[in-house]
């Protein structure tokens, strides 16, 4: 029954993302059936000077998203230079342009611009905002005054004044409880040199010796047309995208070229146990692998993996630690995949009073037996139509965090191909038990990085004692 309600879920939702061409019957639809009907069409060309634009109509509502996305991100940055993706999204979104002296987010307000920010990760820097289609010109235009007329209006004044900025995003992050861990995690995960080894925020020291000109060769380096894609996804034809594009980007010239940095998937020697402490109400344990990243075949098996032991309101860890043994108050597993590698991730959160020692002992069989078990056909099927419905509905808005523009984004950046989404999806609704077990026994009978938080005085941290302002 269960099956049944998220595949009538999964159906409503994928006839909003695109009509489903399915047959009539009363059984529920299998997944892999569900997954072969998504459809975002699109049509995609390059200009001249290399920007790469992928069009997608739809026409329920007279918005277009607007999403310009780069290929670079953290593990671009070069040692002494941690930070400067985030540092430079946040001039691109906040500053002035040659020809905006007010900057963007004025203008966009007064165009009723929605769902407009900028974000920076490991492998893209993006900047989108959803506009009325009457206003998609002004729209465009200034994110080709971003793309190509930003130096000419960087000063040392503005500088500054976005390194304070993402300086105290750095202090705020840090001082959130357990805000120290992951930067612990990626140095013991990763070797010394690993493009992912520094985390997006980037270090105090570097962000204070970024000078004017290093940014500025930041930019000229990593931000011209030919390391971009344009997504337009919204109330516009291919026809239409194409002129309007070339007006307003056609003269922006070529930049440097940029080769993404390769990076190869490490493997711990031995089992590493770290004890960190914290201001915090309880114990909370990790465990963490490097695995596969997005463009692996493994990529979906691993992410059922991950749902079916503790991504679930009855995953296999709630089931034995929170609602069984009652030593835990919550549990978490994910599975994060970046461009090149990804990150499988156990997170349990102790109840006051248990013994951490004996929870450890008891994670590390529960998921012992997980992998040599590996995971129930009922559990599968739970859970890769729990997450197609997920991802179908996420589908329905054309722009903004997710939605349309960001599959088409991602695709074209990552793979290539801006319907990647349908190898995604189709891995997904192919997952078997046997395909889920035979991927963590590659992948998670490596050695792991166990990482325990206990309350208590933080350890020395140099970086959180900067105090400039």
């Amino acid at each position: 029954m269960r099956r049944t309600a998220f595949a009538a879920v999964l159906a409503l939702a994928l006839a909003a993302a695109a009509p489903p061409v399915l047959s009539q019957t009363s059984q529920p639809v299998p997944a892999s059936e569900l997954a072969r009907s998504v459809d975002i069409p699109f049509e995609a060309f390059t200009l001249d000077n290399g920007l790469r634009v992928v069009v997608h109509t739809d026409r329920k509502a007279p918005v277009v998203a607007v999403a310009a996305w780069y290929n670079v991100g953290a593990k671009d940055e070069p040692e002494g230079q941690t930070g400067f993706a985030h540092l430079f999204e946040h001039i691109g979104l906040f500053n002035p342009t040659e020809n905006l002296p007010g900057g963007l987010m004025e203008p966009l307000r007064a165009l009723g611009a929605t769902d407009w920010n900028g974000t920076t990760w490991f492998d893209r820097t993006n900047f989108f905002q959803t506009v009325p289609t009457s206003a998609l010109d002004q729209a465009l235009y200034m994110e080709s005054d971003r793309m190509g007329y930003l130096l000419g209006a960087l000063n040392q004044e503005r500088l500054d004044n976005q390194r304070g900025v993402v300086q105290n995003e750095k202090r705020q992050g840090d001082n959130q409880p357990y805000g120290l861990v992951y930067y612990a995690q990626l140095e013991a995960l990763f070797p010394p040199g690993h493009p992912y080894r520094h985390s997006t925020i980037g270090s105090m020291a570097d962000l204070d010796a970024a000078s004017l000109e290093d940014l500025r060769q930041w930019h000229r380096d990593n931000y011209g047309p030919n390391n971009a894609v344009l997504v337009l996804a919204g109330d516009i034809d291919a026809a239409t995208a194409r002129r309007k594009v070339q007006q307003y980007f056609g003269h922006i010239p070529r930049g440097a070229v940029n080769e993404p940095a390769q990076a190869d998937i490490p493997t711990l020697p031995a089992r590493i146990d770290r004890l960190m402490h914290d201001r915090v109400p309880n114990t909370r344990l990790y465990r963490n692998w490097v695995v596969p990243g997005l463009l692996a075949d493994e990529a979906a098996d691993l992410q059922v993996a991950a749902s079916v032991l503790g991504g679930l309101a009855s995953s296999r860890l709630d089931n034995a630690l929170v609602r069984g043994d009652e030593t835990a108050t919550a549990v978490t597993t994910g599975y994060q995949p970046f461009h090149r590698v990804g990150m499988f991730t156990v997170t349990v959160d102790v109840k006051p009073g248990q013994d951490a020692d004996a929870v450890s002992a008891r994670l590390d069989q529960l998921i012992a037996d997980y992998i040599a078990s590996g995971p129930t056909a009922d559990e599968i099927a739970r859970t890769v139509t729990s997450t197609l419905s997920g991802q179908i509905q996420a589908l329905e808005p054309v722009g903004g965090f997710g939605g349309k523009a960001v599959v088409l984004a991602e695709g074209e950046l990552y793979a290539g191909d801006p319907g990647f989404y349908r190898k995604e999806l189709a891995d997904l609704g192919a997952v078997t038990p046997a395909s889920v077990k035979a991927v963590m026994d590659r992948w998670l009978t490596r050695p792991v990085l166990a990482t325990r938080v206990d309350p208590g005085e933080r350890e020395a941290y140099a970086e959180a004692a900067d105090t400039r302002p």
